[in-house]
């Protein structure tokens, strides 16, 4: 895990007595039944993916691992030794994704774990498992250790991706659980969601580097070192369950929304996830894309390139064009001048009417109860001065109301 610009791990130690001062998961657990999740002489932890492919973070493979354990605690039991090791690459500039993976000499005896190959990110409060090796709140360090906490969010610092935030109060990773797993469970158990990437102290607020938005990174590599499987690796596999998605989502020459991530490889490259929302003449499916009718802060996240407030609603929103011929979805109405869609319009109500606080008064009207029910549309005020002769402002509830106002030179009105 990275703190501020990195938590770095520690430098690639091959001597076992050297390697118990590596730099695992603040006031957690012991992790016996993770024996997927491995230890690497760099100092960080990788999760196996395929039968001789570990999962970690890129900066854990600046330099190059000697070797990868499994034992509950570092120091002991089988050491495998690394083949070769790769950091993602592919994206310029600051946005490249805080991933890595590394090759193993020999396949272990350890069933894989799954990867999330398709989105939309979990929601916040959805539970997360970490399991690292790295530091303790005791400073013990390459013991595997586990804790489970819930998703605070998400984020893209530079550097390290599109990421997921979890951890507070001095619970969560730390350093050399970098490149660690956090997992999710589905319907078929659990699989690994992202990899430990940064934070900005141990067991606070930290990130975990997304795997979904960059899976062709995993792809290409798992085509090239290992056999077909039914993960995504480009490789249709038959009889599998699930289904394989490479099936699904294979090339046929037709630009389909049939892959459940809308990464079609007969779409344009501008379709997959990269933060921009592709305009509906290209993509049928873009999942950077923000629903009708969702917040909107520019134009790019919305496919039709219309993001706008109306009269009843100030913070802007996607929305569509809309014409005779192509009327708008229910909720919303046409906007004959914009030729746009906006969020329903509530009737406005006048001067003195009955109202409730879900509907609309006219202009510098607002709906309020004074002394007795029911709350009335009346003149909004923030003070004496904006009120017709005879009235005073209600400081309470921000309306005109009967009463003369206190002056200090010429007594009441």
């Amino acid at each position: 895990m990275l703190v501020l610009a990195a938590l770095s791990c520690a430098p690639a130690e091959p001597d076992r007595h050297e390697a118990r001062q590596q730099a695992a998961i603040y006031r957690g657990q012991a992790a016996p039944n993770d024996p997927a999740v491995f230890f690497l002489s760099t100092g960080c932890t990788a999760s196996l993916i395929a039968p001789r492919t570990l999962l970690t973070a890129a900066h854990c493979v600046d330099t190059i691992p000697q070797f990868a354990s499994n034992a509950l605690d570092s120091r002991d039991g089988i050491r495998w030794r690394v083949s070769r090791a790769q950091s993602f690459t592919g994206l310029a500039g600051d946005w490249s994704p805080d991933l890595g993976l590394v090759l193993l000499q020999q396949a272990p005896p350890v069933t894989p774990l799954r990867w999330q190959s398709t989105g939309p990110l979990p929601v916040v409060g959805t539970m997360v498992r970490h399991v690292g090796y790295g530091l303790t709140e005791a400073q013990s360090v390459g013991e595997r250790r586990t804790v489970t906490l819930p998703i605070l969010g998400a984020g893209s610092p530079s550097s390290f991706g599109i990421s997921l935030i979890t951890g507070a109060n001095g619970v969560g990773i730390c350093n050399g659980d970098s490149g660690g797993p956090a997992l999710v469970r589905d319907a078929q158990g659990e699989m690994i969601l992202g990899v430990h990437s940064y934070g900005f102290e141990c067991g606070g607020p930290s990130g975990s580097a997304l795997i979904y938005p960059y899976r062709r990174f995993l792809e290409t590599w798992l085509a090239q070192n290992e056999a077909a499987s039914c993960e995504r690796d480009t490789r249709c596999v038959t009889g599998c369950s699930p289904v394989d998605l490479d099936c699904l989502c294979g090339a046929d020459g037709t630009c389909a929304s049939t892959c459940p991530d809308g990464d079609d490889p007969d779409c344009p490259a501008s379709c997959r996830p990269d933060g921009v929302c592709a305009p509906l003449t290209q993509c049928p499916l873009d999942l950077d894309c923000l629903p009708l009718g969702t917040r909107c802060l520019r134009e790019s996240q919305c496919a039709s390139r219309l993001c706008l407030a109306d009269p009843q609603n100030p913070t802007r929103y996607c929305s569509q064009a809309c014409s005779t011929a192509a009327p708008c979805p229910a909720t919303f109405q046409c906007d004959a001048a914009r030729g746009a869609c906006i969020k329903s319009q509530k009737t406005t109500l006048a001067e003195g009417e009955a109202c409730t606080p879900t509907e609309v008064c006219a202009d510098g009207f607002r709906c309020a109860q004074l002394d007795t029910p029911p709350a009335r549309c009346l003149k909004s005020c923030a003070s004496n001065l904006e009120c017709p002769a005879r009235t005073r402002c209600d400081f309470a509830v921000s309306v005109c109301r009967s009463g003369s106002a206190i002056t200090l030179d010429a007594g009441t009105e």
